[in-house]
């Protein structure tokens, strides 16, 4: 158990009860508290021990593998005290943030969900992590992952299993579900995550959030435990895109001027394949709604397709995925001085599911690495191009589609296997990555926000995806779509 003074987490009024729970009648959002704090009408200290207090009461959830309630507490006092002083260290000021298990920060162990890095800890930040110091921000601790960010559930054999906080037999999703489940179960007001083909924007959706995942190569990548450097990125999660937006400026450094929008007059795309294939009910209902309030604001719907998209996505198969694993950890492993090899990780690795699909990777032939080299070189930028002809060609702001086919099942442990809505689905897994994986591989930008809810009470969500390095103009229109869409109250 956690400890930790008592925090008065009261109850939200109009709103602002749709978005998170309120402290002292403050909204718990990065946006809110930050202003709050500077207003003096809140404290650094208060929201820490309301962070310490929910992460207590809420431990059932698997959220936190780490948490320093000391560190955090003296953070919080040296937040309050430089404010006092007149000293602002930036936007994220005094506000607590987690990190997802695969981000370095020094203090706390980076285990990457994985066994042999239960005692890993790093001599110095990920440049992420620092950047949201620099900003202020207070490290709250770090949140379980999938292991090895190799899995879309977040049960982690070797630490937790993370329960979705809206229905905790059901998946949060992965692999950054303990993000997604300390957002949504208002524990903090954000966290950030990784996503490699869909480790962001999926648990979002499953968990009620908003999640972004930046163009390729937007944030640094030093200091994170990789899975693909050819489609790995942080991304942050939170209630709204106002404080994604927050959060991106800071994480890609760009403080440059942000283009406010408006729905009138946008053109979003529908492409079908592989997008609307496989979807329950509920989310082919939801989608309906969506579209019907899109064009209610002005927004003009092109139905059209990426031509040849599935078959040159399937071309790339696995291969992005696991083929740099040995190359890429081994340069984490030996620039963040740990004690332990490749070999050693690898051996140990203890979650079925990743170790079944990751071993043919874990020491690769001659064959998969001209293969992938071959992918990377010819195919990736093929599709890379065939995405920006198809909105340079319908004159498209961006294309829209259900984050995930499903809303967030049940898992059969020992399969691959997930049930929804008491239908067991095989390979229901890898459906998790039906929507989120092209746009992981063209390397866009995409935004997934809270849409509703499914029949038995689980969140849906839509994503977005823009134009390859436009991602200030994607989280513009995101967030003329988030007012557009009904609010989401916090789970019960």
């Amino acid at each position: 158990m956690l400890s930790g003074a008592a925090a008065s987490l009261l109850t939200n009024q109009g709103r602002a009860t749709a978005i998170s729970t309120n402290i002292k009648g403050i909204p718990f959002t990065v946006g809110h508290l930050a202003r709050a704090l500077r207003d003096r009408h809140l404290t650094s200290v208060t929201i820490v021990e309301a962070v310490l207090n929910r992460a207590n009461l809420q431990e059932h959830l698997g959220t936190f593998t780490s948490i320093d309630a000391d560190k955090l507490r003296d953070s919080a006092k040296q937040a309050d005290t430089a404010l006092d002083q007149g000293q602002d260290s930036g936007p994220l000021h005094g506000i607590p943030i987690a990190l997802k298990d695969n981000i370095d920060a020094v203090g706390f162990a980076t285990t990457g969900g994985t066994p042999a890095l239960r005692h890993h800890f790093p001599n110095r930040n990920a440049p992420v992590t620092q950047r949201l110091i620099d900003a202020g921000g207070l490290i709250a601790g770090k949140v379980n992952m999938h292991e090895l960010a190799g899995g879309g559930t977040t049960n982690n054999p070797s630490y937790l299993r993370t329960r979705n906080p809206y229905a905790p037999d059901h998946s949060p999703g992965g692999s950054s579900g303990g993000s997604a489940a300390a957002v949504a179960a208002r524990i903090v007001p954000a966290a950030l995550g990784t996503d490699t083909a869909g480790s962001v924007c999926n648990p979002a959706a499953y968990c009620g959030v908003v999640g972004f995942r930046p163009t390729l190569g937007r944030y640094p990548n030093a200091g994170i435990v990789p899975l693909s450097l050819t489609r790995d990125t942080a991304g942050p999660l939170a209630h709204t895109v106002d404080d994604v937006i927050a959060l991106d400026a800071v994480l890609a450094a760009d403080r440059s001027e942000f283009p406010q929008q408006t729905l009138a007059g946008k053109r979003i795309g529908i492409p079908k394949v592989p997008f609307r294939e496989n979807n329950t009910s509920d989310i082919q209902l939801l989608m309906e709604d969506v579209e019907a309030r899109l064009k209610d604001a002005g927004v003009t719907l092109v139905e059209a397709e990426i031509p040849d998209l599935v078959n040159i996505v399937n071309e790339t198969g696995l291969i992005t995925l696991g083929a740099r694993i040995r190359r890429d950890l081994t340069a984490y492993l030996e620039t963040s001085s740990a004690s332990v090899t490749f070999d050693d990780v690898a051996s140990q690795i203890a979650d079925p599911f990743v170790k079944s699909w990751m071993t043919p990777f874990l020491s690769p032939t001659n064959d998969m690495l001209n293969e992938e080299a071959r992918v990377a070189r010819n195919v990736i930028p093929a599709l890379r191009q065939l995405y920006s002809s198809y909105l340079r060609d319908h004159a498209l702001d961006s294309i829209i589609f259900p984050t995930t086919p499903t809303p967030a099942g049940i898992e059969v442990p020992g399969t691959e296997d997930i049930i929804v809505d008491d239908v067991r689905i095989p390979g229901g897994i890898w459906l998790n990555i039906q929507n989120t994986g092209p746009a992981t591989l063209w390397g866009g930008p995409g935004i997934s926000l809270p849409a509703g809810f499914s029949a038995g009470g689980l969140p849906i969500g839509v994503e977005l995806n823009g134009v390859i390095r436009g991602d200030k103009a994607l989280l513009g229109l995101a967030s003329a779509v988030e007012h557009i869409l009904p609010a989401t109250p916090p789970p019960t």
